[in-house]
């Protein structure tokens, strides 16, 4: 294998698909990256079994062949090599990759590209084409609550719910409820309704390879395993996890008798001065309402405590109930618009956080005993 390729160009794309590799991992073939040469295209893969990352770059080699090396090295190298580089990549007869670019020289062990493990064609179900823009907002409202490790292994990820002209998105992680929906798919098909559950890492690599500002069509394929998602000359593949979402309709508390609408920056604001001297551990904070107003307080073991008030219009009695600050705060810094719906029921039960500005998000956050 033998060709010349631009700095900028080639780490540009090396940097979408070093996310899908391990640094370190048990079988050392995985922490490689998949390089190929074919008539016409340079072809990068990276993966950890769970997704791969494939990215295409159109140009002409000297010499066509396939190899493996160490990701982050040769990542490294070629983000370190100076601007406006034209870089060398050649194999010699022992199979090690060597990378020139103006004075530098490197050499890289590697492995055959025969033993890398990329996923074979996937049989898929029905195919999708939205705007990019519309699934990147999707995943950034309800992916900070996906839960990390957790033995209930179907939390661990994001449910999409396919239905017609409509895709909504759950997340949780036992304690707050993330869900988000998007009704104005008029220009896409979606014919076979259909849930999965996309994994964490799936679902954290996919929102770096998005861009929130391109009203550009990709395509998302769904088969019963797999999600993939091509973007340009980026192809994104992930497993899904094989598990039953709970039933998180029934998580929403309803029949609400206490909706208070507060400025967003204002709540936001005062949440973060009181949650400086709040338990380090459990985060926790007391909201009591009362004649007209909202008083938050915080205290920790070393018994320091903060506390505020705010204006609110509320008239009845008084109604206590506690909250991690950090789970409502995370809530509100999702939210759009100037203000917020902030419903209460009872001190035991969940609260939920809205918007006007956009109704179709929501978010619950269970109460803590203090």
């Amino acid at each position: 294998m033998k060709l010349t390729i631009s700095k900028e160009i080639l780490v540009e794309q090396l940097n979408h698909v070093v996310g899908a590799i391990d640094k370190k991992h048990t079988s050392k073939i995985l922490e490689n990256i998949f390089i190929r040469a074919t008539e016409n295209k340079l072809q990068l893969v990276g993966t950890d079994l769970e997704i791969e990352i494939s990215a295409e770059i159109d140009m002409t080699a000297d010499t066509l062949g396939q190899i493996t090396a160490s990701a982050q090295k040769f990542f490294d190298i070629c983000k370190a090599l100076p601007k406006d580089s034209l870089i060398l990549l050649e194999t010699d007869d022992k199979q090690r990759l060597h990378i020139k670019g103006r004075r530098s020289r490197f050499e890289l062990a590697t492995l055959p590209a025969d033993e890398y493990p990329l996923l074979d064609d996937i049989p898929i179900k029905q195919e999708i084409t939205i705007p990019e823009k519309i699934l990147k907002n999707l995943l950034d409202k309800v992916s900070f609550s996906m839960a990390n490790q957790d033995v209930r292994y179907y939390l661990n990820g994001m449910l999409l719910d396919f239905s017609k002209n409509n895709i909504l998105a759950v997340t949780t992680d036992g304690h707050r409820l993330a869900i988000t929906k998007n009704t104005e798919l008029t220009n896409s098909i979606i014919e076979l309704e259909q849930k999965i559950i996309v994994p964490r890492k799936g679902i954290l690599e996919l929102t770096r390879l998005l861009d929130s500002s391109s009203e550009l069509p990709i395509t998302l394929q769904l088969s019963d395993n797999h999600i993939r998602v091509n973007k340009d000359q980026i192809r994104f593949t992930s497993k899904l996890i094989d598990g039953k979402y709970p039933d998180y309709q029934a998580a929403i508390p309803t029949n609400c008798e206490l909706s208070i609408e507060l400025d967003r920056e204002q709540f936001r604001d005062t949440l973060a001065r009181v949650s400086i001297l709040s338990n380090e551990t459990f985060k926790g904070i007391k909201i009591k309402l009362y004649d007209g107003t909202m008083f938050i307080q915080s205290n920790n073991p070393d018994n320091e405590s903060a506390e505020e008030e705010m204006d609110v219009s509320y008239s009845g009695d008084v109604f206590e109930i506690g909250f991690n600050v950090t789970y409502l705060l995370e809530a509100i810094n999702h939210l759009e618009g100037d203000s917020i719906i902030f419903e209460l029921f009872a001190p035991d039960t969940s609260a939920v956080l809205y918007s006007s500005a956009d109704i179709d998000t929501q978010y619950i956050v269970m109460p803590v005993r203090l």
